[in-house]
C-alpha cells in the first residue's frame, strides 16, 4: 500500500487555506468580543466602581471598629444600614438601568447641541 505524499506546492496551498480559516475565526471572535464590550461597557464600569467603593467602605468600617487610627466610642459597630447593603449589592444593575434610561436623553441633547456648537448662530446686526 502506497501513501500519497503532498508536493510542496500543495502543502503551501493547504497551509494558506488553514491560515485563512484561522483568520476568519479570529476575526469573528474579535467581532463578538467587541460587540460584547459595546453592549456591556456601562455594566462593567459600574461593577468595577461598585467593587472599589465597597472595598473602601468595608476597609473604613474595619478601621473605625478596630480603632486603628484614633480612639473609637463604643457606639461604632460593624453593622451597616441594610438599605446601603441593598444598594451596594445591586449597584451594577442600577447603573445598567440608569444608563439605558439616560442614553436616549444624552443622545438627543448631543444631537441638538453639537450642530449649534459647530456652526453657531449668526446674529443679525442692528443698525
Amino acid at each position: 500500500m502506497s501513501t500519497y505524499k503532498l508536493t510542496p506546492l500543495e502543502e503551501l496551498r493547504l497551509e494558506k487555506k488553514r491560515l485563512r480559516e484561522e483568520r476568519i475565526i479570529a476575526s469573528q471572535r474579535l467581532s463578538y468580543q467587541l460587540q460584547y464590550l459595546n453592549d456591556n461597557w456601562g455594566t462593567m464600569l459600574t461593577k468595577g466602581v461598585a467593587s472599589s467603593v465597597k472595598s473602601k467602605l468595608a476597609e473604613t468600617v474595619d478601621n473605625l471598629s478596630s480603632g486603628s487610627s484614633f480612639s473609637v466610642t463604643p457606639f461604632v459597630t460593624k453593622r451597616t444600614n441594610p438599605w446601603l447593603n441593598l444598594v451596594m449589592s445591586n449597584l451594577p444593575l442600577i447603573g445598567s438601568l440608569s444608563w439605558k434610561v439616560a442614553r436616549p436623553a444624552l443622545i438627543a441633547f448631543a444631537v441638538r447641541k453639537i450642530p449649534s456648537m459647530l456652526f453657531g448662530k449668526k446674529r443679525k446686526k442692528i443698525k
